[in-house]
């Protein structure tokens, strides 16, 4: 039994800032909420699909950490660069060369979770079918809202409605999007309107973020604003919505209330933003919730 379980194509990351190539890497949520995960002391597996070719070297990482890896081949692995300007930070620009095959019901292989967390990239990584076994685990359901938003068209990613959100989003415990991606699920432009119209889609906690603006959590006909950690120095914002997401999925399995378990996880975001690459044991002091 693990605590969690992150089920995401782990990806063959680019970096650019200002044009350049600064960084190459294994990404996407996979990678980077697990690793924050473990990172916090708890027994995480991740579920995913690359290449034959790209398994080692993109899985060892995982593995060296101690974090289970149930791995399934694949024709290809996704592939992603994410390009930034270093005065805007919070805004990026995607693109995919290639994608992993999709999950199907028959992947899950009786793993067994008290968390599973679901951080598709694309739209076509999870159809219904995948997530509906998932949801039959009767295990606690987290998702991340982006990848189910990204549509990839000539190797770009373009915001769409999720087709299927409806039966999607009613298995859904907590769920975690951006601003845009509140406002395109809802149909809502106001945060509360938003939160309270996914909250009454089936999800019972809504986390939403916005980068240095803060990030919103709204449980039980409650929104709480929650404030964003000032970094030292903002280095590599890559996957600092899966680290959020790793710091509040961490604290509320240690019991604390929504509203600080999001106030910790906004502090390992923190973290995060301030050095390359995952979240690691060197980079996070103790941090306590409140």
């Amino acid at each position: 039994m693990f605590d969690v379980c992150v089920i995401g194509h782990v990806t063959q990351d680019r970096i650019k800032i200002d044009g350049k190539i600064v960084q190459k890497m294994a990404g996407g949520t996979a990678i980077y909420t697990a690793i924050a995960l473990k990172t916090l002391g708890l027994k995480v597996a991740v579920l995913t699909k690359t290449s034959r070719p790209d398994r080692i070297h993109l899985l060892e990482e995982l593995k060296n950490r101690g974090i289970t890896v149930f791995w399934i081949e694949s024709p290809e692995t996704t592939q992603f660069e994410n390009s930034y300007q270093r005065d805007r930070l919070d805004s990026r620009l995607q693109k995919v060369q290639a994608v992993a095959s999709p999950f199907t019901p028959s992947d899950l292989d009786q793993i067994q979770s008290r968390i599973f967390h679901l951080g598709a990239l694309t739209n076509q990584e999870m159809p219904l079918e995948f997530l509906q076994a998932v949801f039959a685990t009767k295990a606690l359901i987290s998702l991340d809202g982006q990848g189910f938003l990204r549509q990839v068209i000539h190797q770009t990613v373009q915001a769409t409605d999720w087709t299927e959100k409806r039966p999607g989003l009613a298995g859904v415990d907590i769920l975690k999007v951006d601003i845009q991606e509140a406002q395109l699920l809802s149909g809502k432009t106001a945060i509360e309107p938003a939160a309270i119209a996914l909250n009454q889609g089936g999800v019972r906690e809504v986390l939403i973020t916005a980068g240095s603006q803060g990030s919103w959590v709204y449980q039980s006909g409650n929104l709480e604003q929650i404030p964003a950690f000032a970094p030292t120095t903002s280095v590599d914002p890559t996957g600092c919505g899966d680290t959020y997401i790793a710091g509040y999925l961490y604290s509320r399995l240690t019991g604390e209330p929504s509203p600080l378990a999001a106030r910790f996880a906004a502090q390992v975001a923190t973290r995060k933003l301030e050095n390359f690459g995952p979240l690691r044991e060197w980079q996070t002091p103790k941090l306590i919730p409140g």
